[in-house]
Formats: structure tokens, C-alpha cells, sequence
């Protein structure tokens, strides 16, 4: 499991605020977006996950809104869906 990160373009200024799935504001307050081992392993990691581009490990940390998080869709991976231990 780890947490998906977003590029600097992808999270300037106040997108980071932004809830990952949806687009509402999460105030700063939302879960993090997981990523299974699988979708996460070697170089993947370093890809922003929402447009691909390398962020060189410094990415923003992709959060979600308390409703695209309610409940066991916050615990599922981005990318495939599967459910993220």
C-alpha cells in the first residue's frame, strides 16, 4: 500500500485542495489516496496519478472528500480498484 502523489502542476495552488475523485474541496481535512503494491512497485511511484508525468518523488499527496471516502471506497486502490490492506 501506498499513498498516490500528484505532480506540482496537478496540485498548484488550491487543486490540492481538491478532492482527487470528485473535484470538491476537502478543506485540507481528506484521506489520502491509496495505491496498491502493485499499481505502486519501481518506477510507478514516482508518476503523478492523475496525468502520468514523473514527479520525481516530490509529489503532492492526493487526497478525497469525506464523501468519495465514506465507507470502504476510501480503501480501494485508484488505479485498479482493488481493495488496499
Amino acid at each position: 500500500m501506498a499513498t498516490a502523489t500528484i505532480c506540482d502542476n496537478c496540485s498548484f495552488g488550491s487543486k490540492k485542495e481538491l478532492c482527487f475523485n470528485c473535484g470538491k474541496n476537502h478543506w485540507g481535512r481528506g484521506k489520502l489516496v491509496q495505491v496498491c503494491d502493485s499499481c505502486s512497485f519501481g518506477s510507478q511511484k514516482d508518476k503523478c496519478i492523475n496525468c502520468g508525468n514523473n514527479h520525481w518523488g516530490r509529489g503532492a499527496m492526493a487526497r478525497l472528500c469525506d464523501s468519495c471516502s465514506f465507507g470502504s471506497k476510501g480503501d480501494k486502490c485508484i488505479k485498479c480498484g482493488k481493495h488496499v490492506w
